[in-house]
C-alpha cells in the first residue's frame, strides 16, 4: 500500500521538519508501506506555498492512504490534504494510533521472524508459498488476539476483509491437523507470551 505523509511544515524549522517526516517514513516502511514523503519529493524550499500544495496534492493522488502526523490540525495545508483524502475515500492513518498499534505489531513481526527467518515484506506479498502463507496466518491470528480490527489487519497484509476470516479459520484447522504448522505456531506463541510477561 502506498501512503502519503501529511503534517505541519509551514512556520517550522526546516531541518526539524525534515527529521520528523523522515522518522515517520522509517516507521511506515518498517510496517511495510511504500511511503511518499513530500519533504523528499516536493519542490525547493523557495517555491510558493501554492506551488508546494499543487505538487503535494499530485503526490497524494498517487497514493492509497494518508498518514496524518500529530501536528496536522495546526496546518492549513495538512487540513486540505486530509479533506481531499476523505473525499477521495483514501485510507486515513493517524500517527498516535499507528504508534500505539505498531508496538504490538512489531512484537508479532519479531516473533515470526525469529521462528521463520522471514521479514514482514516477504509474507505480505501475493506469493502462495507455504512458509509465507504460514507466516501471514500467524501474523493475522496474533494481531486479532491483540484485539486489532480485521479491517486494520487486512491493511497491514494488503488483503481484503474476507481474507482475514479465511486465515483465522485456516489457523485453527492447521493448528489441529498440521504438525509442522503447529510447531511453528507454538514457538511463536511461546515467544510472544515470554515478551508479554517481560513488559
Amino acid at each position: 500500500m502506498k501512503i502519503y505523509i501529511s503534517g505541519k511544515i509551514t512556520g517550522l524549522p526546516l531541518e526539524e521538519t525534515r527529521r520528523k517526516f523522515a522518522d515517520a517514513q522509517a516507521l511506515l516502511e518498517e510496517i511495510g508501506f511504500e511511503v511518499v514523503n513530500p519533504m523528499e519529493k516536493g519542490l525547493s524550499p523557495d517555491a510558493t506555498w501554492e506551488q508546494h500544495m499543487v505538487k503535494d496534492f499530485e503526490l497524494l493522488l498517487s497514493c492509497d492512504a494518508i498518514y496524518m502526523m500529530d501536528n496536522w490540525i495546526g496546518s492549513k495545508g495538512a487540513s486540505i490534504e486530509y479533506d481531499a483524502a476523505t473525499r477521495l475515500e483514501k485510507d486515513i492513518w493517524f500517527e498516535s494510533k499507528v504508534c500505539r498499534e505498531n508496538k504490538e505489531v512489531m512484537r508479532i513481526q519479531n516473533a515470526i521472524h525469529e521462528v521463520t527467518g522471514m521479514q514482514f515484506h516477504e509474507y505480505i506479498t501475493k506469493s502462495r508459498k507455504r512458509d509465507g502463507f504460514f507466516a501471514r496466518m500467524l501474523f493475522v491470528y496474533h494481531c486479532r488476539r491483540a484485539k486489532m480490527k480485521l479491517t486494520q489487519i487486512a491493511k497491514y497484509v494488503h488483503r481484503d476483509h474476507s481474507s482475514m476470516f479465511h486465515l483465522l479459520n485456516k489457523y485453527e484447522d492447521d493448528f489441529r491437523y498440521n504438525p509442522q504448522f503447529r510447531d511453528m505456531a507454538t514457538r511463536v506463541n511461546n515467544i510472544l507470551n515470554t515478551t508479554s510477561d517481560e513488559r
